[in-house]
């Protein structure tokens, strides 16, 4: 199979703004659930276009990936992207971690997890079929 290095083209920003949707599906939150208001500055911008946001309410720092599976990960957005898109692809762990450059055993521990949340979390984001037609 060709190794393709798709993650060159891709857009991190656009990556970003589909994992807020499947990862904080009800909008970003801090951990003890308070919304990240509208007018909200970054706490700290090091890792752009994942900002750290620090509560207004209790002073907690989160980001994009708190309490989730990428949680203290230090991939970028279209790595993550892409990961999801070979796991719901059934692209073989080996293959995937090639193609990214990535640890194997790291992807077979974290492949499961991957899955849940797809079944969970991207199935409602696909459109349905219309009833009453076939395709």
């Amino acid at each position: 199979m060709l190794i393709f290095p798709i993650d060159e083209l891709m857009d991190e920003q656009a990556c970003y703004v589909f994992l807020l949707k499947v990862l904080h599906p009800k909008g970003l939150q801090c951990p003890k659930r308070h919304a990240l208001p509208k007018d909200q500055a970054p706490h700290d911008r090091h890792r752009a276009p994942i900002f750290d946001y620090r509560c207004r309410r209790c002073g907690a720092i989160y980001n994009l990936f708190t309490h989730t599976l990428w949680s203290r990960s230090r991939y970028s957005c279209k790595t993550i992207v892409l990961i999801m898109r070979g796991v719901a692809q059934g692209t073989p762990t080996l293959h995937l971690a090639k193609e990214l450059r990535l640890d194997r055993s790291h992807l077979q521990k974290r492949r499961h997890a991957i899955q849940q949340l797809m079944e969970q979390r991207l199935f409602p984001l696909t459109p349905q079929r219309r009833r009453g037609r076939s395709g």
